[in-house]
């Protein structure tokens, strides 16, 4: 049987157009995508494609739009700039073919009709001034690594040695990394079942394979299965660093989507309770258990306030408490490319009220000689670092036990000729950017 045809790049740009609109007004990719595509899944992953190749050109390409444009475009004539210059900039298409289906899709529309003309010339304007644009583009920070200025001066400041390597690996396309089942198979029966799939990938944790190229969930051997998850390497490390073995109580806070849910039942914890307060996203962690055979008792609850789920009079205090905590998510920025862009410079300052609030919250239901393992996939200090030590201030009782790792900056994506081979347990070879503590209950 055939492979299905392409839908045509007008149709995508349309499409995307719409999503970008909808993003630019203040909302997540996700549901962008969603209510753009209400009528037309089909065409998700070429949209989404294409509206993820924009977001990532973002600044650069409205950038193009000022300077060649004699005054500001209206909404849905600047969405349809934005995401075609987006192609521009790359090597998918032809120039020839992306100026002609951008003009294509701007006729389709009858809010964009009459500026067809005008996004012909301005798109053929910047293929005469390319190189000229570019240069613009590579030296101004902001552009170059598509960044809001606020959001570049924090990794400055925090960084003064890496920031240049994180904004540039976080403008990259992100890994598919999958985590191996150990309860159903080994990381080298995973490999040799894809070798013989021709499926090129390489182990880059203690149960993390990273695929070489990305494909649908779908299509990735055993994930229907249970045999593996997607989950990247430097969050597979919350399972093993909280240690927690059969027979004691562990409280995964803040569960959703069950990803470490399920890899602590995998490592043999077996008396596991998923807290969540969205019970539609409890769902999915009921999900991810039934898929992987698992199980792990689910409450939808707030982890601010236990007393409406926990009562210390009739439970016992947990043994683990693995806290992921909401975050401004500047660590996975390459996995949402709109984070920048919908994040404000005082988010930081909310998010980590929220954080202080959950710490205090569920430090009193851990047992003495206990351990909680704060995480957050976030770069900057007053999330990390910072925040475990206004908590160590108010709480004498809780001491900080050393791990191999605390702050994890982004690293690059590798190419497969040159990845390293994975040696140690403590360093996966590819990972997102996160923060680590752990703490101990002393009395």
């Amino acid at each position: 049987m055939s492979a299905a045809a392409s839908p045509a790049l007008a149709e995508v740009l349309r499409h995307a157009a719409a999503a970008w609109q909808l993003f630019r007004g203040g909302r997540s990719l996700d549901y962008a995508l969603g209510a753009a595509l209400a009528a037309r899944s089909d065409l998700r992953p070429a949209v989404q494609d294409a509206l993820y190749t924009a977001v990532r050109r973002l600044a650069a390409s409205e950038h193009i739009v000022e300077r060649l444009a004699a005054r500001a475009p209206a909404p849905e004539v600047a969405a349809l700039l934005a995401v075609s210059l987006a192609q521009l900039q790359g090597d998918a298409h032809s120039h020839y073919t992306v100026v002609d289906q951008a003009v294509t899709a701007a006729q389709q529309s009858l809010q964009t009709q009459a500026a067809a003309g005008f996004v012909n010339a301005l798109l053929r304007n910047f293929l005469r001034q390319r190189e000229s644009l570019s240069a613009e583009v590579q030296r101004e920070a902001t552009l170059r690594y598509n960044l809001p200025p606020w959001w570049i001066e924090r990794l400055r400041g925090e960084y003064p040695d890496d920031w240049t390597m994180i904004a540039e690996s976080q403008q990259r396309m992100p890994p598919l990394v999958l985590r191996v089942n150990s309860r159903r198979l080994t990381v080298g029966d995973y490999l040799t079942r894809l070798a013989e799939l021709g499926i090129a990938a390489t182990r880059v944790g203690a149960q993390a394979v990273w695929m070489h190229q990305p494909r649908p969930v779908a299509q990735i051997p055993g994930f229907a299965a249970g045999e593996v998850s997607v989950q990247d390497a430097g969050a597979q490390l919350a399972t093993p660093w909280l240690d927690a073995v059969a027979g004691m109580r562990v409280l995964d806070a803040c569960a959703a989507p069950g990803g470490k849910t399920a890899h602590l039942v995998e490592l043999g914890a077996d008396d596991v309770t998923a807290l969540e307060i969205d019970a539609a996203r409890a769902v999915r962690i009921e999900d991810n258990l039934r898929r992987c055979h698992l199980f792990a008792r689910i409450v939808v609850g707030d982890a601010e306030r236990p007393t409406t789920w926990w009562s210390p009079k009739g439970q016992i205090p947990f043994d683990r408490i693995l806290l992921d905590a909401p975050c401004t998510a500047s660590g996975i920025v390459r996995r949402h490319p709109d984070i920048p862009w919908l994040r404000r410079a005082s988010d930081v300052a909310q998010l980590t009220t929220v954080q202080a609030n959950l710490l205090d919250a569920l430090w009193p239901l851990l047992r003495v000689g206990g351990r909680l393992l704060y995480v957050v996939c976030s770069l900057f200090p007053e999330e990390g670092r910072a925040q475990i030590a206004r908590f160590g201030e108010r709480h004498a009782d809780a001491r900080r036990l050393p791990l191999p790792a605390s702050q994890l900056l982004p690293t690059f994506m590798i190419a497969a000729a040159a990845a390293p081979a994975w040696r140690d347990a403590n360093e996966p070879t590819l990972h997102d950017g996160f923060f680590y503590a752990l703490l101990e209950k002393t009395g």
